[in-house]
C-alpha cells in the first residue's frame, strides 16, 4: 500500500505567528547539549560542524512538521539514515537523537527554516550566530497590527481572541472590528464583536460589572486596572452584533460621568450613552 503526499491547494494558505526567540538563539539552545562538552574556548571548526548538525536536524524537522498543511519528511528520513546507518559514528548517531528528542519537546512549534548562516567562535567561549529565516511553501509570518490600533483586555488583545467553531477551525476578528475611546476621566467606551466579548468572558478575563478590576489597554497605552461599570448590546443586522463595554478606573470616583471623548486607535468615533 502506497500514500500520495497530499498537495496544497494553491488558493490557499498557513498563517503562523513566529516566536519571539531570535532563531539563532533557538538554534544555539538547540545545539547547546553538543557544544558544552567542548569545553570552555572549544576550536572553531568543531563548534561550527555540530551548529551544522544542530541546523540540519532543525530544517529536516520543520519540514517534516504536519502542522503546516504539508509534510515533507524525505528530508528528515534521509537524514536518519544517513546519521543512523549501522556503519555510521555512534557519537553521529547519539547527536541525531538529542538533537531529535530536544527539537520535539521545546521546539516543535517554530515554523522558521534556516538560511544561509554564519558562526563566530569567540576566544573567550562565546558564539555569535547569524542566521537567514526561511518558511515552508505556503506560510506566511503574521505580522502583528501596530500597537495603536489594538486593544487589550484582561493581557488578551481583542484581535487575536479565538472562538471555536469546530474541532479544527476558529473565527476571530481584524483589529479594525474594534474600537476603543478613553474621555479626560480615563473612562474606556470599548466596542468588540459579540463573540469576541463572549470568549473573553469565559475565560474569564472580561469580569462581571462592578467585579475585580482587570487590565485594560487601548491604543497601545495601557490604561492599568479598570473595572467593567457597564455593557450593551449594539444591533449590527444580527450578524455579529457589537458589545458595548464600558471600563472606569478603579480608583475612580463612581459619580463622575462627565465624557469629554476622544478618539484612541479608532477609524470611526463614537459616543458613548
Amino acid at each position: 500500500m502506497t500514500t500520495r503526499r497530499r498537495q496544497r491547494d494553491p488558493f490557499t494558505r498557513t498563517v503562523v505567528r513566529l516566536p519571539e526567540r531570535d532563531l539563532a538563539a533557538s538554534i544555539l539552545h538547540l545545539a547547546a547539549p553538543l557544544i558544552e562538552p567542548l569545553g570552555v574556548s572549544p576550536p572553531a571548526d568543531d563548534v561550527r560542524r555540530k551548529v551544522d548538525l544542530a541546523v540540519s536536524v532543525w530544517n529536516a524537522h520543520v519540514a517534516a512538521s504536519p502542522l503546516w498543511g504539508d509534510p515533507r519528511p524525505k528530508a528528515l528520513s534521509d537524514l536518519r539514515k544517513a546519521m543512523c546507518a549501522k556503519r555510521a559514528p555512534p557519537e553521529l548517531t547519539d547527536a541525531f537523537e538529542v538533537l531529535s528528542a530536544r527539537w520535539r519537546k521545546e521546539l516543535s512549534l517554530d515554523p522558521r527554516l534556516v538560511g544561509a548562516w554564519s558562526l563566530e567562535v569567540k576566544e573567550t567561549g562565546g558564539h555569535r550566530l547569524v542566521c537567514e529565516m526561511a518558511l515552508p511553501d505556503g506560510v506566511e509570518a503574521q505580522i502583528p497590527p501596530p500597537a495603536e490600533k489594538r486593544i487589550a483586555i484582561g493581557g488578551q488583545f481583542l484581535d487575536e481572541a479565538k472562538i471555536r467553531l469546530d474541532a479544527t477551525s476558529y473565527l476571530s476578528f481584524p483589529v479594525q472590528s474594534h474600537r476603543g475611546l478613553v474621555d479626560s476621566n480615563g473612562i474606556a467606551t470599548i466596542h468588540a464583536k459579540m463573540p469576541t466579548v463572549l470568549q473573553l468572558f469565559a475565560e474569564g478575563r472580561i469580569p462581571p460589572v462592578g467585579g475585580t478590576p482587570v487590565e485594560v489597554m487601548v491604543g497601545g497605552k495601557p490604561l492599568g486596572a479598570m473595572v467593567l461599570s457597564g455593557v450593551r448590546c449594539i444591533s449590527n443586522g444580527g450578524h455579529h452584533d457589537v458589545a458595548e463595554l464600558v471600563f472606569r478606573p478603579a480608583t475612580a470616583d463612581a459619580s463622575d460621568t462627565s465624557s469629554t471623548v476622544t478618539s484612541v486607535g479608532a477609524q470611526h468615533a463614537f459616543r458613548r450613552p
